[in-house]
């Protein structure tokens, strides 16, 4: 094993993934977009896209990767984080199941909610083994570790791409559709607005980590 191997795989040095103020820029996220799903805010206008959920998704990662690359201490919180926790903390991607449920309901449409429901589902099913692979260093975990990272960024973005399509007055909306609107109302919203940014940041620590930066 090289000593980047080491490094991405090596436990954590007693730094806690959830710092008070990471959990206090938690609880801040959430309850801004909590209230602004209340509001409206998301709700897309007209036949344009629902750009707000877009912004709610990818603006805390980016800010991540800024504080990474201008913050030492954000740097050094990330080189001491267990990479197996990162991954096994993934497991929670299963409320992904929450679409799947919806769909069933009739209230999303099933081009949406099918993958996205069971893409995050086997996800959240497969990080705790992933995880433990890290931990055991057993062969082939780091493929095994980008290969998750991998199918969870294509979850995503496949996600967000049919959610958009499929938007009341989108594309291809005919009247009487169901349509991704519900997306836009609290609480679902919950998933794309803020989990997804948090799982995302996750996934951006694993690469940062298995790259041993």
């Amino acid at each position: 094993m090289t000593d980047t191997n080491m490094q991405a795989a090596a436990p954590a040095s007693g730094q806690p993934l959830l710092k008070p103020l990471v959990l206090i820029l938690l609880a801040i996220w959430g309850v801004t977009v909590m209230t602004a799903a209340k509001n409206g805010v998301f709700d897309a206008v007209g036949d344009r896209p629902p750009f707000a959920i877009v912004v709610a998704a990818l603006l805390p990662p980016s800010l991540f990767l800024l504080a990474y690359r201008m913050l030492g201490g954000v740097k050094a919180w990330v080189g001491a984080i267990d990479l197996g926790l990162v991954t096994a903390v993934q497991g929670w991607r299963v409320v992904g199941a929450a679409f799947v449920f919806t769909w069933g309901y009739g209230l999303l449409p099933g081009a949406f909610a099918i993958p996205a429901g069971y893409g995050d589902i086997l996800v959240g099913l497969a990080a705790p083994f992933v995880a433990l692979m890290i931990w055991q260093k057993s062969a082939g975990w780091r493929k095994a570790a980008y290969g998750l990272v991998i199918i969870g960024f294509l979850d995503f973005i496949s996600a967000f791409a049919m959610g958009v399509v499929l938007r009341e007055n989108g594309p291809v909306y005919q009247a009487g559709d169901l349509h991704t609107g519900l997306l836009a109302e609290f609480p679902l919203t919950m998933i794309p607005s803020f989990l997804v940014p948090v799982f995302m940041i996750l996934h951006i620590i694993a690469i940062l980590k298995l790259r041993g930066r």
